[in-house]
């Protein structure tokens, strides 16, 4: 991505605000940090050729791991009796709960400032290296251990609030992640996607990794990012993406 694509519109340019104009004059490094800056080829993160195996993992693996989760999460559903309807409702709103907070952890916590050489080290091992290496295609979805963690750490977390209901609503929550890790493999590995909502799904996302990484945080729904006013901005300002 060359700078001339930012090269900022005439002030008669339709659409044109305080927000985009910043965006089009900001520098290269403003608009992506140091360690997050992309480039080309892999890394080895760890000397350890287990942990460095662990780090790297199959979209086949995620599916075959969450898939048989989210199967035995319903069936448990409507082992303790709940109906069709509740199981729906739950089902919807933990896919709607998971899509906030895959807004939420990928801008707050992948996206954290690292302050220090520890920090940084944090950072890279959590997301740094994906935006550093965004076409290592063995590193586009969540390590499955880590994954799994934070899977059970939630279900525990959420157990209190549900009650037995906790299981339907952990099918849509899980079903939610399933969708998100599908989508990123398929936006870094296939190109130009069919359809409008995955053209969009697709742009958003390649901009957040090659244009402005403050921006697009969305990545299996570009909800968030219109209410919290993260959408990338356009390079035809005044076009919608």
């Amino acid at each position: 991505m060359t700078e001339s694509s930012f090269t900022a519109p005439p002030p008669s340019a339709p659409g044109r605000n305080e927000e985009t104009e910043a965006v089009m004059n900001a520098t290269r490094e403003e608009r992506i940090p140091k360690h997050m800056a992309p480039q080309n080829g892999q890394i080895r993160l760890f000397n350890n050729p287990l942990l460095e195996r662990l780090s790297k993992i199959s979209p086949v693996t995620v599916f075959a791991v969450y898939f048989p989760v989210i199967v035995f999460a319903a069936w448990k559903s409507f082992a303790i009796g709940i109906s069709l309807s509740t199981f729906l409702t739950l089902f919807i709103f933990g896919l709607a709960v998971w899509t906030l907070f895959e807004y939420l952890m990928h801008r707050y916590v992948f996206h954290f400032v690292p302050r220090g050489e520890f920090q940084e080290r944090i950072s890279f091992l959590f997301h740094g290296v994906h935006h550093q290496y965004p076409n290592d295609k063995k590193r586009l979805v969540m390590p499955i251990a880590l994954s799994l963690l934070i899977g059970v750490l939630l279900f525990i977390l959420s157990r209190p609030l549900f009650g037995n209901l906790v299981w339907a609503y952990a099918a849509g929550f899980a079903t939610g992640y399933l969708a998100y890790d599908m989508t990123h493999y398929s936006i870094h590995h296939f190109k130009n996607p069919k359809g409008k909502f995955f053209k969009r799904l697709w742009k958003s996302h390649l901009d957040h990794h090659f244009r402005d990484s403050s921006k697009g945080y969305g990545v299996s729904s570009r909800f968030w990012d219109h209410i919290f006013g993260t959408l990338p901005v356009p390079k035809s300002v005044g076009k919608t993406l």
